[in-house]
């Protein structure tokens, strides 16, 4: 503006309150807080709801963390250890730095001190009797679930102990008894009726069974699979499953100066960490590489740490007797092919190649069987139990259809209380299944379904967040927290447990690094960031509100918020 310009500037002040303009109705466009599932969560087979009980660990309320992860997983302490934790894999958190330590986490709750018991609800038209056969992960889940629905289950278990392949099957060095105990008496303390020392088919007969209103089959797998090559019944060749259940039974094991372990499963490493801690120098041969094996990572590289030796890409062609009375395995070299139905290498023989190697001990390690000759026909399929769809029988665990780990028992066991309380009610169809899945994988929500259970309102189906979709402007980078572990020294003249619980400082600090994918966590950015103030959180509740009467619909807050837990609709 140039000198004697007789223009003026002017500046409106107002010496009252605004709040009589609703501005708000400028725009129909308005801020709405949205929960979405994150992609661990939808990576866990049990469906925990990991980024909530990642934030009350962070909130320090330890209690309400345990009673989160019990929602859905009676087996935190176990899984805290022994679960190969596709969380982690499906952690957002990867492509940034590292994933958060859930399984770490998971383990530190576990260990929290905590009076508070499941809430049973009623059943409607009151509780049905189940029976379930096989007391492992899948059979106590199905109890601890149908419990929790208000239903009476009776578990008929062969053995004197329950557990399954938890009891019997892995060593003390990965899951303490006294963990698994305690994780048994907490389900046992709610309406379940455990028989032990009776087997179905035997002491019980199968037809007993139909008196119940439904019937859970996770008889476990105790047959270890044959290599079907010469020798392997000679004195001093062991089945994984044997060498381990006499392990764990207490009985006095001696290998002598090498054991030669066949196999490259989560079995096999247990049996050749077991065997180096006996005194036995142990050498695993495996017919494929070692990125084929299917043992979990941390397994593997825990058992190189220690100083186990690997062939790989060796086919095993026989078993012998030396002159000087030892075994000598005879392998076929292979090398890898084309990709089998698997996706993994098929491996093709190296036409000359072959290899001896000596042992005192041979342990075979390559898979193991279901016990189906109790079951009646017509309920087998393909060598699992497939009861069909309009069944009273129900199966889970190493005799149906997936993949053989606990966490995925565990589900089974979920998915099946939640189909039985289902049919109880008259409710059918795979449609209801679908509204309480967490994610697109098959987990299911018990939380969810307990929602609609009790409000007869199901939920809509969430979007899993992807990691494009979290603003990383608002995170640091941070190392991801290590578990402590005992010395190779002293891990190697025990069966003492090899990764130690997490102090609070590690815990703390992995729950903080948790970017709560489609969770509001009260970060507070969304307040800080509107320009018109009128956003406010509840940092308790976890809950944020808008004053639409003076919310102008600008986004800023959506914009801000990093997590994706915010998004504009039109609500004209």
């Amino acid at each position: 503006m140039g000198k004697g310009d007789s223009k003026e500037f002017v500046i409106p002040i107002s010496y009252g309150s605004t709040e009589t303009i609703e501005t708000g109705k400028w725009s129909s466009r308005k801020p709405q807080t949205q929960r979405l599932t994150a992609p661990c969560q939808e990576a866990c087979p049990a469906g925990t709801d990991i980024p909530l009980f990642v934030h009350l660990v962070e909130q320090g309320k330890y209690a309400e963390a345990l009673a989160t992860i019990l929602m859905e997983n009676p087996f935190p302490g176990v899984c805290g250890r022994v679960c190969y934790h596709p969380c982690e894999g499906g952690c957002n958190r990867r492509d940034f730095d590292e994933p958060v330590s859930i399984q770490m986490l998971e383990r530190f709750v576990s260990g929290i001190r905590s009076r508070s018991a499941a809430r049973l609800r009623q059943a409607d038209g009151g509780p049905k009797r189940v029976a379930i056969v096989g007391s492992g992960p899948a059979g106590l889940s199905c109890a601890y679930f149908l419990a929790l629905l208000g239903h009476h289950a009776v578990i008929f278990e062969a053995r004197e102990e329950a557990g399954g392949v938890m009891r019997w099957g892995i060593p003390q060095f990965r899951l303490p008894k006294e963990v698994l105990k305690k994780e048994i008496r907490r389900i046992l303390a709610l309406p379940i009726e455990l028989r032990t020392g009776c087997r179905v088919g035997r002491d019980v007969p199968f037809a007993e069974l139909d008196r119940f209103d439904a019937v859970f089959l996770s008889p476990g797998a105790e047959l270890s699979a044959s290599l079907s090559i010469n020798g392997q019944n000679l004195e001093s060749v062991w089945t994984g499953s044997e060498f381990l259940e006499r392990l764990n039974s207490g009985e006095s094991v001696s290998l002598g100066g090498e054991t030669l372990v066949i196999g490259g499963g989560n079995t096999a490493m247990d049996v050749a960490r077991s065997a180096l801690r006996l005194g036995s120098s142990v050498t695993v041969a495996y017919r494929r590489t070692r990125e084929a094996m299917p043992a979990i990572r941390d397994e593997i590289a825990e058992a190189e740490e220690e100083g186990i030796q690997f062939k790989y890409l060796v086919q095993p062609s026989f078993i012998r007797r030396t002159p000087g009375g030892r075994l000598a395995a005879g392998f076929q070299r292979m090398v890898p092919g084309e990709p089998d139905e698997s996706g993994r290498p098929r491996v093709l023989p190296v036409e000359g190649g072959f290899l001896i190697i000596e042992a005192d001990s041979v342990i075979c390690a390559v898979g193991e069987l279901v016990d189906l000759s109790w079951i009646p026909e017509k309920i087998v399929r393909a060598g699992l139990i497939d009861p069909g769809p309009a069944s009273r029988v129900y199966t889970g665990g190493d005799a149906s259809r997936q993949p053989r780990t606990i966490v995925n028992a565990i589900a089974s066991g979920k998915t099946a209380a939640i189909c039985m309380d289902l049919s109880f009610r008259g409710i059918q169809g795979p449609d209801v299944l679908a509204k309480i899945r967490a994610g697109n994988k098959g987990s299911l929500s018990m939380a969810a379904y307990l929602q609609a259970r009790e409000t007869g309102v199901w939920p809509e189906a969430r979007e899993v967040v992807p990691q494009e979709r979290i603003n990383t402007l608002y995170f640091e980078k941070k190392s991801r927290a290590k578990a402590r572990k005992l010395g190779r020294g002293k891990r190697l003249k025990s069966f003492l447990e090899v990764n130690l619980n997490p102090d609070v400082r590690k815990a703390l600090l992995s729950a903080s690094r948790c970017y709560s994918c489609g969770r509001c966590n009260a970060c507070l950015n969304c307040y800080y960031f509107c320009p018109e103030g009128v956003v406010s959180v509840d940092r308790d509740q976890c809950t944020r509100t808008a004053d639409y009467d003076h919310c102008k619909g600008c986004g800023t807050c959506a914009t801000a918020c990093p997590r994706n837990a915010i998004e504009m609709k039109d609500l004209s």
